[in-house]
Formats: C-alpha cells, sequence, structure tokens
C-alpha cells in the first residue's frame, strides 16, 4: 500500500508541478509585457522630456536675442534723439531755426547724411562716403550746418 500512496502522491506533486510552471510562465509573460508596457511609456516619456529640454533652451535663446534686440532699439532710439538734440543746438548756434516744425522738416531731409560711427559724429554724402571740408578734414557737425545755409532750398529754415 505504500507504493500505492506514494504513486498518488508522486502524481498529483508533478501535476501540480506542471501547473506551477504554466502558471509562472503565464506570470512572467504577464509581467513582460507589463514590463515593455513600461519601457515604451518610459521612452516616449524621455522623448517628450528632450523635445520639451529643446523648446525650452530655443525659448531662452529667442527670449535673450529679444532682450538684446531691444536693448539696441533703444539705445539707437536714445542716440538718435541725442543726435537730434546736438543738431538743433548747432542750428540755434547757427542763428537760429524758424520754429519746431520747420526744425522736423529739416531734420528729416538732412538726418541721412549724419551718421554715429564707432562713437564718432560723421557726415556724409548720398553715397555714403565721409565729406571733407577744402583743407581734407572731415566735416564736423558745426561746418555742416553752416554749409547748409549757403544751400538755398536750406538757407529758409534759418532766421537770418
Amino acid at each position: 500500500m505504500n507504493s500505492q500512496e506514494s504513486n498518488p502522491i508522486q502524481n498529483e506533486d508533478q501535476l501540480d508541478y506542471k501547473v506551477l510552471l504554466t502558471n509562472a510562465k503565464q506570470a512572467l509573460k504577464v509581467q513582460y509585457q507589463k514590463s515593455a508596457a513600461l519601457a515604451s511609456q518610459l521612452e516616449a516619456i524621455k522623448n517628450q522630456l528632450e523635445q520639451v529640454q529643446a523648446e525650452n533652451k530655443i525659448l531662452r535663446e529667442s527670449t535673450y536675442e529679444d532682450v538684446i534686440k531691444d536693448f539696441e532699439t533703444r539705445t539707437q532710439a536714445a542716440e538718435v534723439r541725442a543726435l537730434k538734440t546736438e543738431v538743433r543746438q548747432k542750428f540755434l548756434e547757427a542763428n537760429g531755426c524758424q520754429d519746431d516744425d520747420s526744425f522736423d522738416t529739416l531734420w528729416e531731409t538732412i538726418k541721412n547724411q549724419i551718421q554715429i560711427q564707432d562713437g564718432d559724429l560723421k557726415i556724409i554724402s548720398k553715397n555714403g562716403t565721409p565729406k571733407f571740408t577744402f583743407t581734407g578734414k572731415l566735416l564736423s557737425l558745426k561746418d555742416f550746418i553752416q554749409s547748409l545755409k549757403e544751400i538755398p532750398t536750406f538757407r529758409k529754415f534759418f532766421l537770418d
């Protein structure tokens, strides 16, 4: 009897091992699928993170560029205002200007001939070359304004 009892127990153990092995294989397969899905999600998240980081870098750079451009624009505007004020002062020294409107009209006509380059004020001709005096020196702003008094189209802007 002993041998008969051990046989069914052995069969049951073998059966249980087969079931356990099958169940274990199924559980591993499910875990592998979950792991693969999580790895896929992780990869997608990494890709999204890289895209966000790249966009942030672009935004930072463009914001920096915008700040620089804004600063340069404001600096240029301040330089133009300062230049216009200086030119107006030279006009006042050269016997004055009729009024603000006539100065503004004159300014619009001559502003392209006055240039700030490397911190220096230069008077240039229409082709962009610097203007010189008869003695070979660069034309100064004061001399330029005095020379405008000699030109009939500009003479009307002066008080004299």
